[in-house]
């Protein structure tokens, strides 16, 4: 990078930083190009990246292709147009993956076969983890095509194993009673609403963000209909809550409220004075309150339950009822009809094979052993 120090009076720190180097324009004259007072060095190199994409010459970029895939990162975060949430999930995957293997390197230089022999080795990641990586590494390559950081547009594309088997695993009706009655008992002053959330989640199948950003106004009783338009995230860096979008456009939408659920909805407004429906004391709660307090009871009691199993039990309730894919997907929320045929296909396959277990419990039609085996045949005649 063509970066240096310079000392400067006016600076806090004593000095700033100075971009230079030289160029050809699209005429194949040459110039230089120089611009101080920048307070890091960082903001310098990255002004430095996007200056030197200006300069071309014959249709081709000046050394931009010595770009590494760190610097795009760099730039990519602070000015790509994603979603707060998306660009979270990016900051964790690019510091614990494409960063310590790709950051290196130039990304003008990265290709299928690189990719491939760096995703052989992440053998602790699942098929959709490392979707979410070549993903991410992808935007990266396409916005850097896109701002002329590298000459052409370019595609990772590679094998990232078989489709992960997932579980689909229901909640234990027996242990999620077991569960708000401990937390009934308990000294959480937040119980009221953490079992709310649990209610809410058992008979929508709605994500646990998105229940815990509902208002009181999101709530229609007299129609009996509930309103999602929105979902909390909890932001680890700046620890900090805050509203997003639904995880997709689909998932907003409108979902009925169904009897059992409206008594219980009913009981909880009566007593309740603040416009955020989880609340209390006009404040939102984190969805990680109740991730955390069921990891700790599953661990003290020796059980196995977690919030998102509830969204697994209603789309098991509705496979069960041989309720119509399609509907399904409307009220699951699915942004593809493949992932609700998928839910559908493995809660049907767990179906299956418990009920040919079930048929065959009672049934033991295997070879019994002989008795005294040896005896018989040393006192029988061969001849």
């Amino acid at each position: 990078m063509a970066v240096r120090k310079r000392p400067s009076k006016k600076a806090k720190s004593g000095y700033t930083y100075q971009v230079y180097f030289d160029y050809k324009d699209k005429y194949g004259i040459t110039g230089s190009y120089v611009k101080g007072g920048f307070a890091t060095k960082k903001s310098a190199e990255n002004h430095e990246i996007l200056k030197r994409s200006e300069l071309i010459t014959d249709g081709k970029l000046i050394n931009i292709n010595e770009i590494s895939v760190d610097q795009v990162w760099e730039i990519y975060q602070k000015t790509a147009r994603i979603s707060r949430n998306t660009l979270l999930k990016y900051k964790d995957r690019y510091k614990n993956w494409i960063g310590p293997y790709f950051g290196e390197m130039k990304i003008n230089r990265l290709d299928n076969i690189i990719c491939q022999k760096k995703f052989d080795t992440f053998t602790t990641q699942k098929r959709g983890s490392k979707e979410i990586l070549l993903q991410l590494i992808n935007n990266l390559l396409l916005y850097a095509y896109e701002n002329e950081l590298i000459p052409k547009e370019r595609k990772i594309k590679i094998n990232l194993g078989e489709n992960d088997a997932s579980v689909i695993e229901a909640i234990d009706e027996n242990a999620l009673l077991d569960y708000i009655d401990y937390l009934s008992n308990g000294n959480n002053k937040n119980k009221k609403q953490l079992i709310l959330a649990l209610w809410i989640g058992y008979y929508t199948g709605m994500r646990k963000g998105e229940i815990f950003a509902l208002d009181v106004k999101d709530i229609d009783l007299v129609n009996s209909v509930m309103h999602i338009n929105k979902t909390l995230i909890y932001d680890h860096e700046k620890k900090e809550l805050y509203i997003s979008s639904t995880k997709t456009t689909k998932s907003t939408g409108t979902i009925p409220i169904v009897p059992q659920l409206k008594v219980i909805l009913s009981d909880y407004l009566r007593h309740h004075a603040y416009p955020i429906l989880l609340s209390s004391d006009g404040n939102y709660i984190s969805p990680n309150a109740i991730s955390t307090n069921m990891h700790y009871y599953s661990k003290k009691h020796g059980v196995h339950i977690h919030f998102h199993q509830l969204r697994h039990s209603m789309a098991t309730r509705l496979c069960e009822a041989d309720i119509n894919p399609k509907i399904a997907q409307e009220i699951l929320r699915h942004k593809k009809i493949e992932t609700t045929l998928g839910v559908y296909t493995n809660i049907k396959k767990d179906i299956v094979e418990k009920t040919m277990s079930d048929v065959f419990s009672t049934v033991d039609l295997s070879p019994k052993p002989v008795k005294n085996l040896s005896k018989t045949i040393s006192g029988s005649s061969l001849n």
